[in-house]
């Protein structure tokens, strides 16, 4: 299922793409905005994005119109072990399972 979680413009630059994929439209281009931003959300730099984080990233971002909501659907997605909080690997994966269906 896919979020509008997704539509966040974050991710980790340095990291590059999961898998050497590029993005071909403007959901996919966010996703990899997600992990771009990763680490500059990650203000405590235990590793994980809480919704907290999240939430603080996204105000001083300037991004407006993701709800609660949504965040909460994108973190029941990545949040594979269940432990509230979104560990790179798990965003990794996350796209990971977005993209296999190419």
């Amino acid at each position: 299922m896919r979020y509008a979680f997704l539509l966040l413009p974050l991710l980790v630059a340095s990291c590059g793409t999961p898998d050497n994929i590029v993005p071909e439209n403007h959901r996919e281009k966010k996703m990899f905005a997600f992990l771009e931003k990763f680490d500059r959300f990650d203000y405590n730099g235990d590793g994980k994005l809480t919704k907290k984080e999240v939430r603080q990233g996204l105000r001083e971002s300037d991004v407006h119109g993701i709800s609660n909501a949504e965040i909460d659907k994108g973190f029941a997605e990545f949040d594979a072990n269940k432990d509230g909080a979104i560990s790179f690997s798990e965003a990794q994966g996350g796209m990971r399972r977005e993209f296999s269906d190419r």
